[in-house]
């Protein structure tokens, strides 16, 4: 007995009509008549229908087996429908890393809108550094992550990074420091500032150093935390200066903190990155489809480093 039979069965007891139901399950009456005479023989001789020259009628027998049959094809049919919801990316667990400031970039929106779109894929966010997202990547611990792009990121021809929110470092001071008025400022300028800055575990870090000795200067660092909100309870108390993301600065501000722009802009991407050598599942192509929606921009955006199909669906 397979599902086919069970078919045949419930479209003769659709039509009542051997002819009929034939069409509708496209074989020759013949070959039906042949396939419901084969399963009574394996139901031990139990006949399921009472049989006319014009119609076929369902014994006591065949009632009970069609109630049975009914209920098995539609179990059948909801656990293709299942199985069809994970080949389709609806379901499943994906793996995805973030830098720790997300929520401060707007991607807890993100999260958010791609869990009530697919409610049966399990988001397991991970929050680390860039450079520790990164090697969990490499290890393929995680399918994708939202990191700060470093400058030498070209250089990791196995990845291929989708910008997703574009920004600029900024000074922050407390409000009573002498530059706090200045709408723009020279890096140059702040030289001999005790400075507060993310920890060395951070692309920001490096960005930030990098900035300094262009300006031609090493910073004198009194503090380094991995929490932005801590940076600036340290700055607004008074204790130095720091470089951190406009949007971070915006977030997070307080009624005793100055942003101040540098006149020399210094630019920030946050990107979600994938390895290219993962294959990616239906679930990862939805996420960076609806990332990429989330953003404004469409899946054929050309991202950095990409992989040979030069896009994500």
């Amino acid at each position: 007995m397979n599902i086919e039979q069970l078919k045949y069965v419930m479209a003769i007891v659709k039509h009542q009509h051997l002819t009929n139901a034939s069409y509708e399950v496209s074989i020759s009456q013949s070959s039906l008549s042949k396939y419901l005479i084969k399963l009574e023989k394996e139901l031990g001789g139990v006949q399921l229908f009472d049989r006319t020259t014009r119609t076929v009628k369902l014994t006591a027998a065949g009632q009970e087996f069609a109630k049975y049959a009914n209920r098995i094809l539609d179990e059948y049919d909801h656990m293709l429908n299942e199985m069809r919801t994970f080949t389709n990316g609806e379901r499943g667990v994906l793996s995805v890393g973030t830098i720790p400031v997300y929520s401060s970039r707007g991607l807890i929106s993100l999260f958010a809108s791609f869990q009530k779109k697919y409610p049966e894929i399990q988001l397991d966010i991970t929050e680390k550094m860039s450079s520790e997202l990164i090697g969990l990547l490499k290890k393929a611990e995680l399918d994708m992550a939202f990191i700060a792009l470093p400058e030498n990121f070209e250089k990791l021809e196995a990845f291929s990074a989708y910008p997703m929110i574009k920004d600029e470092v900024v000074l922050i001071t407390q409000r009573g420091h002498p530059y706090a008025n200045r709408e723009a400022i020279s890096l140059s300028e702040v030289k001999y500032e005790p400075f507060i800055l993310m920890n060395q575990a951070s692309t920001l870090f490096q960005i930030c150093m990098d900035a300094c000795k262009k300006a031609g200067f090493t910073p004198d660092i009194t503090h380094e935390s991995s929490q932005i909100d801590i940076i600036v309870g340290l700055v607004a108390e008074g204790l130095g200066v720091s470089l951190i993301t406009s949007k971070e600065a915006e977030y997070f501000s307080t009624a005793n903190i100055s942003l101040i722009r540098l006149e020399k802009s210094i630019n920030h991407t946050t990107a979600l990155v994938v390895n290219n050598r993962m294959k990616r599942s239906n679930a990862m192509k939805a996420f960076l489809n609806h990332a990429q929606d989330w953003e404004g921009r469409t899946s054929e955006a050309a991202p950095l480093n990409s992989d040979r199909e030069g896009n994500i669906s």
